[in-house]
């Protein structure tokens, strides 16, 4: 068992609770030793490759090769340690603290180390993922993260430019409808699924979740009332497959959330979706209109939940995004989900979770949900 200091997205919570579900999933043993608002300690058997990639909430991963306060111990673990892979007689190292008092001590041992084995060195600051992936981290350049009294180098970076790629690669998308990769792939992970099983999402849009659910070998039905958001899911998955070589499986159905258990005959492993959020905002709504926005979402969020649970295998889960409207006044109107989950027989697998900046006029809550 080695650890890993595993560095959080703009969503710690979420990307917290992701990390759990994802594990979990894998039936992968793990064990989260400590944790902030930034980062997660954990220890794992094996860090896998796919791990970061799978990851929608983890910006890098490092593995820790110091564990102590004693300086005189912090330089002998960091001189057994191969730090500087490359070549070259020139490289950029960066240091990053988290609640540390130890990163002077790390700074100080790192520029006498290049020095002493001839390479020019530059500390820049903060290695963020898009410089890591462009100077090709793992043998041009030193990324190093502090946590307390652990030292970790970066051994695994999210690509952000391969997910850009596919994001704009995609032959047919309506941005304004469409969800990120980065939600994306966090919600297939709170959902557990795993290769080989099947999800749902009933309101499939361009067919981004999709997409993601079949990049990691999961089958995937979508369904989407709007004939055009099916056809762009096509196109899309098409491309998805011949692009990358997939073989995963696809079900589409141009057909309303309300008939979902009409046309869905085989017994699923999860759903994951985004819903029908309520009318586009150009502005903020006052209290009253956003009480009937929200009513009139509600009676179609307590029709999907029952309509999935007759075909939602026993213990599997849901991830869904629930709409949060903000209002002229400075408040915010929801519907009861927790106890519109409960009536309908779903235990909640964690606390929901806000996402996304408090700036946007939508909010958004990410509940997980467990079929009883």
């Amino acid at each position: 068992m080695k650890n890993y200091l595993f560095v959080l997205g703009r969503d710690p919570e979420l990307s917290k609770i992701e990390i759990e579900s994802y594990f979990e999933g894998k039936n992968e043993e793990y064990q989260i030793l400590d944790s902030n608002d930034s980062i997660i300690s954990i220890k794992l058997k094996e860090l896998k490759q796919e791990v970061i990639h799978d990851l929608g909430g983890t910006v890098k991963i490092a593995e820790v090769i110091s564990a102590t306060l004693r300086p005189d111990e912090i330089e002998q673990n960091l001189e057994k340690y191969d730090i500087y892979k490359g070549t070259s007689n020139k490289t950029e190292y960066y240091v990053t603290g988290y609640n540390t008092g130890i990163l002077d001590i790390v700074e100080d041992y790192l520029k006498d180390y290049f020095k002493r084995i001839k390479v020019k060195a530059t500390h820049r600051h903060e290695g963020e993922p898009t410089k890591l992936i462009k100077k090709e981290y793992k043998e041009k350049v030193v990324d190093v993260v502090v946590f307390k009294n652990q030292v970790g180098v970066t051994v695994a970076v999210t690509d952000v430019i391969e997910q850009k790629e596919r994001d704009l690669g995609r032959p047919n998308v309506d941005y304004m409808k469409v969800i990120s990769i980065r939600l994306a792939k966090i919600l297939v992970n709170l959902s557990k699924a795993r290769s080989g099983n099947t999800i749902l999402d009933p309101f499939c849009g361009s067919g981004t979740i999709l997409q993601e659910s079949m990049l990691r070998g999961i089958n995937v039905i979508g369904m989407d009332i709007d004939k055009e958001a099916i056809k762009q899911t096509t196109e899309n998955l098409e491309w998805l497959k011949t692009t990358y070589g997939i073989k995963t499986s696809y079900v589409l159905h141009n057909k309303n959330s309300r008939d979902t258990s009409k046309f869905v005959k085989t017994m699923i492993n999860g759903v994951v979706t985004e819903p029908y959020m309520g009318p586009y905002i150009r502005k903020l709504p006052n209290m009253m209109e956003a009480r009937e926005t929200i009513e009139e979402l509600r009676e179609i969020y307590s029709n999907l939940l029952s309509e999935i649970y007759n075909i939602l295998k026993p213990g599997s889960r849901v991830a869904m995004v629930v709409p949060r409207l903000k209002t002229l006044e400075g408040k915010s109107v929801a519907m009861d989900f927790e106890n519109m989950a409960k009536e309908h027989k779903y235990t909640l697998a964690y606390r929901p979770v806000l996402y996304g900046s408090n700036k946007n006029k939508l909010g958004r809550e990410i509940y997980v949900l467990e079929r009883n």
